[in-house]
């Protein structure tokens, strides 16, 4: 999504008169540009300070003139660049449609059809970039846009020479993990078979909607490629061959993107986007649509002196623009109204406004209220609206706050039209949510284009920075702290013995994760011998691999899967008589798992973040408990106090953006304020860190994290894992 230029933005640069902001990062910003003959551009300029340094400008002058090779119809085009002025600039042809990414994040998978089409194209591209003499080294999702005649290849900012090490240090991984070849992964030299590589993770995420190595960490995306195959479950035929040939290990084995191209080839579209699937070619036809009409330019706005609560006036009276689209180094996207079904919206006052003049904004609340994340949604909406109701209720509020509620039935489609409504509405300051992972992967980039900053309490993944690196985060710990936080309940206990851990890949990659983690704990920190078992997806080896821990004499049990799975195996020890320590995965906290395992489950642990406030004895806790009790009836239900704790977080940091008298803040101002801000809630201290997600410390780890034991048919909280700093 496209800003308003501001004042200290130039008029123009390098011939290409400016626009309108398409985005903005620590080195620099990146325009609309338009040519005096009418070519739109995207331009980005780098800032006088990050231009001080010479070796900069020596790499910066190198991207334009790697990118100035490129002969194809499908790598971007150089219109110009300038690394000798006082801010170096880069223009490259105007690409109005959205990324790979953003589209198999808002559309879902694209049709085997039309990955064999794309994958054509790309090869094609790859064929020049190497024809050239070079190596990308950073093809990925996000450095393909896809226009109405086809995709492009953008970004050359660390491409090289094939033959050319001057600029690459020995073992640095340069590069973006998960699309990154095993030699580049170990800290290997780059040739033209490693972009190869990197276009098969590319297509086979385009096929399935998921990087082929999962997601997680950079370390843990990097040790999968090294030593893992891909996950291609989904793929079949011809384009399974292609793909297994593209991510082969050894760089020799891979296919040259002219054979590469063969065998994908597919006859022409009849149309230029009938290779597309209808809702991404009408999301394609939309943006080009929209960046061919600029007649005018946008007016710069500017702030009244000295009174940042004086409503902002324009410098010229001129014809609004909305440009949304894909950019160089961007991943675009839209942020159309999409009207939800009828019965499914919640607006909220929570409190009427102290007086007619007092200003009202709205909260979105994103949740899921079907499915296995029901019980999730009803916790964050119900916590969402007692902190409004509080907050309006409060003495010296400023302003009145609605909560508008919006399920997104836990799908890529309900969680982008969700996205697109609130992105949309100028009202909506922030989103909390959405409550589950697939509907944060959509929702993110939706809200990462619009500038509108959401956060989540009950999702953990590591990679949503990615597409949302300013606007998202995350006050549930990471989920691969749950490994760690496994191994040092099993420390802190005691209880620390010869280890069988089952690693359900069922439970997709974040049962993976957690599992490295605890076998690597288990294994290097607490000094003891841990025996793994892998069970592949779509198997029934989970007993089996039950039975064969048991044969060897294992004392510890970590049994890392989703619900059913845990259930069965939680039976099956039982009836073998195990009563040694038991552990299941943090996402089985608040699940059905007590009633379904009955009296097997007597006894598992679950480590988690998530308090039960019931129990602790804080005059904090207390009072919330009381609160909630005196609004809903009963005691805080899982994963409550977080949301809470969360939306708390987001009023008060919000309330520091708003100007004084009114007024609509710049929605980056509460972005920028989360990242530095420090809060104090019921039961833990929140601060994020640089990947926008809650920053574990060996502090709060062991003092904010709790046991819970299934204990007479419920999960019962035990206490912090280290009691002794604990706030019971």
């Amino acid at each position: 999504m496209s800003e308003a230029m501001r004042p200290s933005d130039p008029l123009a640069v390098g011939g290409f008169r400016l626009l309108r902001r398409l985005g903005a990062g620590g080195m620099g910003v990146v325009y609309l540009g338009r040519s005096e003959a009418g070519a739109l551009a995207a331009v980005k300029v780098i800032r006088a300070e990050s231009a001080a340094d010479e070796e900069f400008r020596v790499r910066f002058a190198r991207e334009a003139e790697l990118a100035g090779r490129v002969e194809s119809p499908w790598v971007v085009r150089v219109l110009g660049a300038d690394a000798t002025a006082p801010e170096p600039w880069l223009a490259t042809a105007f690409v109005a449609g959205p990324s790979l990414g953003e589209a198999v994040g808002e559309h879902g998978p694209l049709p085997p059809s039309a990955v064999r089409v794309l994958g054509t194209l790309l090869a094609e591209a790859l064929g020049a970039v190497h024809d050239a003499g070079l190596v990308h080294r950073d093809v990925k999702p996000g450095n393909v846009l896809l226009a109405v005649n086809g995709p492009r290849l953008i970004d050359f900012g660390i491409a090289r020479a094939a033959d050319d090490t001057a600029l690459t240090a020995s073992g640095l991984v340069i590069g973006t993990p998960g699309f990154l070849a095993p030699e580049q992964a170990r800290g290997e030299q780059a040739g033209p078979a490693s972009d190869v590589f990197a276009l098969g993770c590319v297509l086979a995420y385009a096929a399935t909607g998921r990087t082929p190595f999962g997601s997680g960490t950079p370390d843990a995306l990097l040790y999968r490629t090294v030593h893992d195959e891909p996950d291609l479950d989904g793929v079949s035929g011809e384009l399974r061959a292609v793909l297994d040939a593209c991510l082969a290990k050894d760089p020799r084995a891979r296919p040259a993107p002219e054979e590469l191209r063969a065998r994908l080839a597919e006859d022409a579209p009849a149309a230029p986007s009938a290779w597309l699937p209808d809702p991404v070619a009408r999301t394609v036809a939309e943006r080009s649509a929209e960046s061919l009409a600029l007649p005018d330019i946008e007016p710069t706005v500017v702030d009244e002196p000295g009174d940042a609560s004086r409503p902002r006036k324009r410098l010229t009276s001129r014809r609004r623009l909305l440009v949304a689209g894909g950019a160089v180094l961007l991943a675009g996207g839209a942020s159309g109204a999409a009207l939800w079904a009828a019965g499914r919206d919640t607006d909220h006052t929570g409190g009427e406004a102290k007086s007619a003049a007092e200003p009202t904004y709205v909260l979105g609340v994103q949740v899921t209220r079907t499915g296995p994340d029901a019980n999730l949604g009803k916790a964050c909406e119900r916590a969402a609206q007692l902190a409004v109701a509080e907050h309006n209720a409060a003495a010296g509020s400023a302003f009145t706050v609605r909560t508008r509620v919006r399920d997104d039935d836990g799908t890529v489609d309900g969680a982008t039209s969700v996205a697109h409504e609130f992105a949309a509405d100028r009202d909506v300051f922030a989103v909390f949510g959405p409550t589950g992972e697939v509907s944060m992967r959509a929702a993110s980039r939706v809200y990462a284009a619009a500038n509108l900053t959401n956060v989540s309490s009950t999702t953990g993944q590591s990679d949503f920075f990615v597409s949302s690196p300013t606007v998202t985060f995350q006050t549930g710990a990471p989920h691969e702290a749950g490994g760690t936080a496994i191994a040092l309940s099993a420390l802190a206990s005691g209880q620390v013995g010869r280890a069988g851990v089952v690693i359900d890949r069922a439970g997709g990659s974040i049962m993976h994760d957690q599992g490295n983690v605890v076998v690597t704990s288990w294994r290097q920190t607490l000094g003891a011998e841990v025996l793994p078992r892998v069970v592949a997806e779509d198997t029934d080896d989970g007993p089996a691999a039950v039975r064969e821990l048991l044969s060897r004499g294992v004392q510890d049990f970590v049994y890392l899967a989703p619900l059913e799975a845990t259930v069965r195996a939680a039976g099956q020890l039982a009836r073998a008589g195990f009563t040694g320590p038991r552990w299941m995965s943090h996402l089985l906290y608040g699940s059905d798992f007590p009633r379904l395992a009955g009296a097997a489950g007597e006894g598992w642990y679950v480590v988690t973040p998530a308090v039960d406030p019931a129990v602790l004895r804080t005059k904090e806790a207390t009072r919330f408990t009381a609160a909630w009790r005196a609004r809903y009836g009963s005691t805080p239900e899982p994963y409550a106090t977080e949301a809470y704790d969360s939306v708390r977080m987001v009023l008060r940091e919000f309330a520091r953006t708003v100007p004084s008298g009114g007024g609509r803040p710049a929605r980056p101002a509460l972005a920028a304020r989360l990242q530095k801000a420090t809060y104090h809630g019921v039961a833990r201290t929140y601060a994020f860190s640089e990947y926008h997600q809650y920053a574990v410390t060996a502090q709060n780890m062991g003092s904010e994290t709790y046991v819970h034991q299934v204990r007479g048919g419920r999960f019962r909280q035990v206490g912090p894992i280290l009691p002794s700093q604990g706030n019971q």
